[in-house]
């Protein structure tokens, strides 16, 4: 029956009901629509009985139950009457479930699997279609009730001889008062993407399914886009915390640059439909942008720069934008009016004029307009010619968010300096150049990141002359930052308390260099810098838990830890967790127990006082007819010195005793006990 429990959960507008003969409640659920009544309830855990089911209803204030149904109510199984019953659509859906072909399966236990998943996927079917629910005999809806009459209902099976037992019992009446519109689905919103629609939208328990709609215009005739009834699965984390996706539905049948109009409608387990949600409109578009161009390439002749790179592999290329600018860094002008097509790769920028340095990219351009982020830059010297030397003996040194390099001066009498480049991999095609002007001096300060320290880098160098000729490239140098990042927060998992001492137990940190943790205690209500270190080692990386002993009963302790790396760094505390150990003893029981019948006797007045106590909840009064009892509570816990009894019956004898509890529901021993005689009027 688990199968089947899990199909009611997102029901909303429930009746109680009792199951005779069971510990558990049989889900014989009840909603009250506009002019009926509708019950809906699963099959035994035996399956479909072969005589079916019969409702029985009975007026509040009357003890007569009537059958509702001339005939039981029991699965159709006829595939003509399946059709008429259900229509094509829906017959074509669940007709193979109600009425299966044979499984081919080996095994008892594959047999059951796969019976069992057709009969949840029924049931499921039944829980957002009515006429399903009809056919199954799982459903019925009274339509003679009365808007002023509330009633009882009563569900039972009829077994294979015709012998009827009750199912299930409602234990609380209904009627036509009940009902309640069926609200729209909350905070309904979409989000365009490119060749697609997102939607997003509050899962609700009352809801088990949604359906979705779709028109080209805000007041046009819309169409449900889901095939089948929208469904929200949810996971379970490891907290036990129920998860959802973020994304509900998506349409992927839409065209970008085209708009599109929606609202959502919320279906409950009875089949009925909710309120439509406001209607939102989304118009999807074309946002991906094409790759740049690679191996962006420039050579010079004369004052002409012939430039030429890789042609686009994107689908949707339409063709390609040149830059050009007087730095690394710009700025840059663009020199295409129209992009040049896509199937040529070239380009000559004439007429440029001498002793000068040109920097170029290049994009590329798709059919929507969407043009992509720059090439690697590429320089073009127009004069000089004859490059320098690469520079010699580049060294490096590493110091927190830093890293110092040096190398051999170069000798040429037209130098300009050196242009420094930086890449994460020693092999790399593309080192990053880091500085636009080129530095004089044989130095350079790179300034990175202090956490930048769990890869290495690679620097290359370049030198420059005046006319703008660059040197090939310098031996690479590895440098690699000391670490200064302190690994993540730790989370506490959970922790185990026992008298005098609480135990803590976390999730272990990932981090490949983490040497251990350290744990900190303060009493709830101190300011954090009291929070005393609790290890006086650390606590090695394999270990996750701590108990902390010798702790005062009732007393609410703060913890926190941190997790420390092998370079020393800390990290940040974890999030507080708040703990406190048993308090097992009772308060003292309230003194001065008196009790006084009223003058008409009608009522007995009792009193006591409060015993002292720093943690009491407050008092309970308890009654009974003989000394010996049994005693049975007539007051709430309260913290009142008094309480008058009414429910008593003159000329009678009752004895009272009261008791304390704390607010660790502790109990205290019984007072005295007092005997009063109510007066005759």
């Amino acid at each position: 029956m688990k199968l089947i429990a899990r199909s009611f959960l997102f029901i909303t507008l429930l009746v109680p009901t009792i199951a005779l003969g069971s510990t558990k409640p049989y889900p014989f659920l009840v909603g009250a629509g506009k002019g009926s009544i509708i019950l809906r309830w699963a099959p035994p855990e035996a399956g479909f009985p072969e005589g079916g089911f019969n409702v029985y209803r009975k007026p509040v204030g009357t003890t007569v139950w009537r059958k509702l149904n001339p005939t039981p109510l029991v699965r159709i199984t006829d595939q003509k009457v399946l059709r008429e019953r259900l229509g094509d659509d829906l017959f074509k859906a669940v007709s193979g479930l109600i009425s299966p072909a044979p499984l081919k399966v080996k095994g008892e236990r594959s047999r059951k699997i796969q019976e069992g998943n057709r009969l949840s996927l029924l049931l499921l079917y039944a829980d957002f279609s009515p006429k399903v629910a009809d056919v199954l005999g799982l459903r019925w809806e009274d339509h003679e009730v009365k808007r002023d009459q509330r009633y009882v209902y009563r569900l039972t099976v009829l077994g294979p001889r015709g012998k009827e037992s009750t199912l299930a019992t409602l234990a609380k009446p209904i009627g036509l008062e009940d009902y309640r519109t069926v609200t729209k689905p909350l905070g309904f919103s979409a989000k365009p993407g490119d060749g697609e629609i997102s939607f997003f939208w509050i899962k609700e328990p009352r809801f088990s399914a949604y359906n979705l709609y779709r028109s080209d215009q805000e007041n046009g005739t819309y169409e449900k886009i889901n095939t089948a009834p929208i469904i929200i699965l949810t996971t379970t984390g490891k907290s036990g915390e129920e998860k959802v996706s973020e994304i509900l539905f998506k349409d992927t049948k839409v065209r970008n640059g085209k708009t599109y109009w929606y609202y959502l409608e919320g279906v409950d387990a009875f089949g009925r439909k909710s309120i439509p949600t406001q209607k939102i409109s989304a118009t999807p578009i074309d946002l991906t942008p094409p790759m740049a161009p690679g191996d962006l390439k420039t050579e010079v002749e004369g004052t002409t720069v012939n430039l030429s790179w890789e042609k686009s592999p994107e689908k949707d290329a339409y063709g390609y934008h040149v830059y050009r600018g007087l730095g690394y860094k710009g700025p840059f002008a663009r020199l295409t009016k129209d992009p040049i097509p896509a199937y040529y790769t070239h380009y000559k920028d004439k007429n440029l004029p001498l002793r000068a340095t040109f920097w170029y990219y290049v994009t590329a351009v798709d059919t929507t307009g969407n043009e992509s982020g720059p090439s690697y830059t590429a320089p073009a010297n127009i004069v000089d010619r004859e490059p320098p030397a690469p520079p010699k003996g580049l060294k490096g040194k590493a110091e927190p968010g830093k890293v110092i390099l040096s190398w051999i001066p170069n000798k040429e009498e037209d130098l300009a300096g050196y242009r420094i480049y930086r890449a994460m991999e020693k092999d790399s095609k593309h080192y990053a150049l880091l500085n636009e002007e080129p530095v004089k001096k044989a130095s350079f300060v790179n300034e990175l990141p202090k956490t930048a320290s769990d890869n290495p880098f690679f620097f290359k160098i370049k030198a420059v002359d005046t006319s703008g000729n660059e040197s090939e490239f310098s031996n690479p140098v590895k440098v690699k930052l000391p670490d200064v990042t302190p690994p993540i927060a730790p989370v506490f998992r959970t922790f185990r308390v026992r008298e005098g001492t609480i135990e803590l137990r976390w999730y272990p940190n990932t981090e490949d260099d983490l040497a251990g943790y350290d744990i900190y205690r303060s009493k709830a209500g101190d300011k954090p810098a009291t929070s005393t270190k609790l290890n006086k080692k650390l606590i090695p990386s394999v270990q996750h838990s701590f108990t902390d002993k010798g702790m005062s009963a009732g007393e609410k302790y703060v913890y926190a830890l941190r997790a420390v790396d092998t370079s020393g760094n800390a990290s940040p505390q974890s999030r507080p967790l708040v703990a406190s150990t048993f308090d097992k003893t009772p308060p003292p029981p309230p003194g001065e127990l008196k009790a006084k019948s009223l003058k008409d006797g009608k009522g007995i007045l009792i009193t006591w006082k409060m015993p002292r106590a720093r943690d009491l909840r407050g008092v309970i009064l308890y009654r009974a007819s003989k000394k010996t009892g049994p005693y049975y509570p007539v007051s709430p816990v309260t913290v009142e010195t008094r309480f008058l009894d009414t429910r008593v019956r003159t000329g009678k004898v009752y004895y009272y005793r009261t008791a304390s509890i704390d607010r660790s529901n502790n109990r205290s021993q019984y007072s005295k006990v007092v005997q009063v005689h109510t007066k005759k009027p």
